[in-house]
């Protein structure tokens, strides 16, 4: 199962709230994941409910899923983490002299982790969103100054612009992102 046409056109149809296309995505792959999520726990129940797990954030978080993405390996690797958290859980034991109230916050912790793992996976498919509506100078120019860490002065050379103007672009360019997110 690659990263089919059929698959990037239920990937799309679930974002936009299809319960059809998502029942079609989810049948596609269930068994699969079921087997590939076996690898890591030996309990059919943890790897049941790491699948179910990404499938219902799929559907509940659909509207903030990023438009291009390789739906298989986006699946193996979702249901891997998911497994692997779950199966770590799982294995957690307290002694009896367990202090209860260290327990609990380490419990909450760990969802204030879940919670800020999904946080960021939003805002990453915001901005890759955001991105996606900047022109192609200005994706350049955010490029080379913060992926390439060129200097303004030669990324206006490169660009063909004025060492104000390139600073402008990319404050700009950043303002205008943080307005989107």
């Amino acid at each position: 199962m690659e990263n089919t046409t059929s698959d990037i056109l239920l990937w799309q149809q679930i974002k936009k709230g299809d319960i059809t296309a998502f029942e079609k995505l989810y049948d596609s792959y269930a068994d699969v994941l079921l087997t590939f999520a076996l690898q890591y726990t030996n309990e059919t129940s943890i790897a049941k409910d790491a699948i179910h797990d990404v499938f219902l954030d799929i559907y509940k978080y659909r509207s903030g899923l990023a438009e291009s993405v390789n739906v298989k390996s986006y699946l193996f690797k979702i249901t891997q983490r998911n497994v692997l958290k779950k199966h770590k859980a799982s294995q957690k034991t307290f002694s009896l002299n367990t202090d209860y109230d260290s327990v609990i916050l380490k419990e909450l912790s760990f969802e204030e982790t879940l919670i800020e793992e999904e946080n960021d996976a939003e805002l990453n498919s915001r901005l890759a969103f955001a991105m996606e509506e900047l022109t192609e100078k200005q994706r350049k120019a955010l490029f080379y100054r913060f992926n390439e860490d060129k200097p303004y002065e030669e990324i206006a050379s490169i660009l063909g612009i004025s060492i104000e103007s390139c600073r402008t672009l990319i404050y700009r360019c950043l303002k205008e992102l943080r307005k989107k997110l």
